[in-house]
């Protein structure tokens, strides 16, 4: 009886082993997406930003966060600023704006309107790439907007003095607080989250040569 008994254990223990391999090797093809998604989420802003011709170069990626106003309204004030109208013009050192394709083209990140242009300094000597991704966001409030972007030099430089962030900043900064032309809207609230932007001076970015 005690050997029937160990027997009909170690069967049992046996079936437990049988079942816990067969779950284990179930969730197996769940392993895959889920580390894809983790990676989808950090290389975002490698899918935003433009690249650079120099491997070793500086650069600026981050989250702007308008809780209050549509994506419509933040995109139109941002392309009506990169074309200069009602004779904007950028408050840090007078560069050159120009955007590189049109309003509707889409990323490589679903239902997001991508705005790709370039900034030459005020010298005429230096010329970076920027992007900006837009992506609607809805609160119990209305309609808020979250943009990604990233703006690289194009030549070998490691301290760029905030350029970068500059490149950025000068194309939604408000007049009241931020102290910058606009043309159409003045976007108050706002709130700068940083992704690789460790120069970041806000101050730098309202100066002239």
């Amino acid at each position: 009886l005690h050997t029937n008994k160990r027997k009909n254990q170690q069967q049992q223990t046996n079936n437990m082993y049988s079942v816990a391999f067969l779950r284990t090797i179930l969730l197996l093809p769940l392993v895959p997406l889920a580390t894809a998604k983790r990676t989808e989420a950090r290389t975002s802003f490698s899918d935003i930003c433009p690249g650079s011709s120099s491997y070793v170069h500086a650069k600026c990626s981050m989250t702007i966060s308008f809780p209050t106003t549509p994506c419509d309204t933040v995109r139109a004030e941002i392309v009506s600023r990169i074309h200069g109208h009602n004779s904007w013009v950028d408050p840090h050192n007078e560069g050159t704006y120009k955007q590189l394709n049109g309003d509707t083209e889409k990323s490589l990140l679903q239902s997001t309107d991508l705005v790709k242009g370039s900034r030459t300094t005020g010298s005429g000597k230096y010329t970076d790439l920027f992007n900006f991704a837009f992506i609607s966001t809805f609160v119990h409030d209305g309609e808020g907007c979250t943009v990604t972007a990233c703006s690289e030099s194009q030549v070998y430089s490691v301290l760029d003095f905030s350029t970068n962030y500059c490149n950025l900043r000068s194309l939604y900064c408000n007049s009241s607080s931020d102290g910058c032309p606009t043309v159409n809207s003045d976007f108050v609230e706002y709130e700068e989250t940083y992704d690789s932007c460790w120069q970041n001076s806000a101050e730098k970015c309202i100066t002239t040569m």
